[in-house]
């Protein structure tokens, strides 16, 4: 199914743009933010809202510091405003190797974990790494799959392993029915 951008509801669970209106949705941070946070030239809005993590393309870069990241993270989930972690995850398409995008979805649950923040999660072609990886790590924060456009007997099984689903312009309708709409989130970003 295919909706317009005037389908997406009032609150928006997932968006780049830092021009919606404070409370309207979650805004997720680029790297430059996490990166110079210190230099203190972004600051949140009043009433704002936002999420901060490694997304996987970030770890494909050669120049990639997961500690300059981490630094960066640390200051901004010590702010209130900063109520998720992510987007972080997997992608197999456009990431690091494997093993450096499972080691930064570690420290990444560590730190959702730590500063009791739910998590905002990227997957492209990865969701058995992503299965496996929850089931391994036990997480006690709610992990939502951003973006989601698989089908039915995906999202049951993301659904029954405890995870949300958040759904863009594109998506399958009957995972869209599978899902109960407490654990449904819309978000304008998935393209």
């Amino acid at each position: 199914m295919t909706l317009s951008e005037n389908d997406i509801p009032d609150f928006d669970f997932h968006t780049h743009r830092h021009d919606i209106a404070p409370g309207r949705g979650i805004v997720c941070l680029s790297q430059d933010i996490i990166l110079n946070i210190g230099g203190g030239t972004w600051r949140p809005r009043e009433g704002g809202l936002y999420a901060a993590g490694v997304h996987p393309w970030w770890t494909a870069a050669e120049d990639f510091d997961l500690a300059a990241h981490i630094g960066g993270l640390e200051t901004l989930l010590r702010l209130p405003e900063v109520v998720q972690v992510g987007e972080c995850g997997i992608d197999r398409l456009r990431g690091a190797a494997l093993e450096c995008q499972r080691k930064v979805m570690e420290v990444m649950v560590e730190m959702s974990e730590e500063y009791g923040r739910p998590m905002t999660i990227h997957c492209v072609r990865a969701f058995d790494v992503l299965l496996a990886m929850r089931k391994q790590l036990r997480p006690q924060q709610r992990w939502t799959v951003h973006g989601f456009r698989g089908n039915a007997t995906l999202a049951r099984q993301l659904l029954e392993s405890g995870m949300d689903l958040s759904f863009g312009k594109r998506f399958d309708t009957e995972a869209w029915n599978t899902t109960p709409p407490e654990r449904r989130h819309r978000e304008s970003d998935a393209e």
